[in-house]
């Protein structure tokens, strides 16, 4: 098995359907069921030079660590970056899992959007039990086991904390439909902390309360939610004084570095009188960009990696040379 496998965040997955398009387009979306697995699990695999044997590389393939049942159930696209030398291989799903357990707290989902949701996070959930299955069976020893349960536990763990924290800002918007999809994700996240916990207690010791707890905060939630007064207006402000209330969506089409480090380029070019194309608090701006901008595949963009590409010092987050995207000529007459 790759020594990569017991490495892997493999609940990470779940926040991230928490915070897409689905609690941010009041439109529905027109995708069927597999295009949203396809966008949510498809699985990229970089192997180093551009002329690999791919058959013999998919016949060494240990597809379950990705999360597939059978060969059968994706298939293999091929791309190759002359920049990077590499080959990249992309496993797409071509199968919906169907998820095969029940989940406290859940009422079958009637709206298409409902439906939709509770596929994808089903779909999610079975790809998880594939993963764990399959560290539990192939990983070379305990210690392997013990490193990915300690690290996708906590991460499980955290999991619930900020799907909490989504709930209880989506209530504010008083959207029934919003807040009954949200109240369905957290079931499904407090699962999966508890299935972890289980799945792996011989591995890792962890305060068994913790899984009836996670629950009993999650009910809390949903009692407020069924307690609590509408709001007139889904308003609020933060410490940085930023006002949120009806927020355009910024969509990227390139990568987050790729859009950052054009940002970066413009904080930090000079005019001839030695001023600042624009002045704006760096705070502010990173506040603003968190909560407009969507990454490509729909993701609010997280303050911690606006803050990351933006400091001088990381250069090794932005990006450079043909990937970069030269701004500087567009105010600059000599650089045309």
């Amino acid at each position: 098995m790759s020594t990569e496998a017991h490495s892997s965040i493999d609940v990470g997955v779940f926040i991230d359907i928490l915070e897409n398009e689905f609690f941010h387009n009041k439109e529905t979306d027109k995708s069927d069921i597999l295009t949203l697995v396809q966008k949510n699990s498809s699985v990229e695999i970089s192997y180093k030079g551009l002329e690999i044997d791919t058959k013999q590389e998919m016949a060494n393939l240990k597809f379950k660590q990705y999360g597939f049942r059978f060969k059968s159930d994706f298939k293999v696209d091929t791309r190759q970056s002359i920049f990077d030398s590499v080959t990249i291989l992309t496993l797409v799903p071509q199968k919906v899992y169907e998820f095969k357990d029940s989940v406290d707290i859940i009422r079958e989902p009637h709206c298409e959007k409902g439906k939709k949701l509770f596929f994808l996070l089903g779909d999610a959930f079975e790809r998880l039990k594939i993963k764990s299955n399959n560290i539990l069976q192939n990983s070379a020893s305990d210690e392997m086991i013990t490193h990915y349960a300690k690290k996708n536990i906590q991460v499980a763990m955290r999991n619930c904390y900020e799907a909490k924290e989504i709930l209880s800002t989506i209530h504010r918007t008083h959207n029934q439909d919003a807040i009954n999809l949200a109240i369905m994700a957290n079931a499904f996240i407090t699962n999966v902390h508890a299935y972890l916990l289980k799945m792996f207690s011989a591995y890792h010791v962890e305060d068994k309360i913790l899984k009836y707890k996670q629950k009993s905060d999650l009910l809390d939630v949903i009692l407020k939610n069924a307690t609590m007064e509408p709001k007139v207006e889904y308003q609020t402000k933060n410490d940085s004084g930023v006002t949120e209330m009806n927020l355009p969506r910024l969509k990227l089409n390139i990568q987050t570095n790729q859009f950052l480090t054009a940002i970066y380029e413009l904080m930090n070019y000079r005019t001839e009188e030695n001023l600042p194309l624009f002045e704006i608090d760096s705070k502010e701006l990173e506040e603003l960009l968190c909560k407009i901008v969507y990454d490509k595949k729909g993701n609010l963009l997280k303050k911690s990696t606006i803050n990351t590409c933006l400091k001088p010092s990381r250069e090794d987050k932005r990006v450079c040379y043909s990937k970069k995207i030269d701004v500087l000529p567009y105010f600059d007459p000599k650089k045309r």
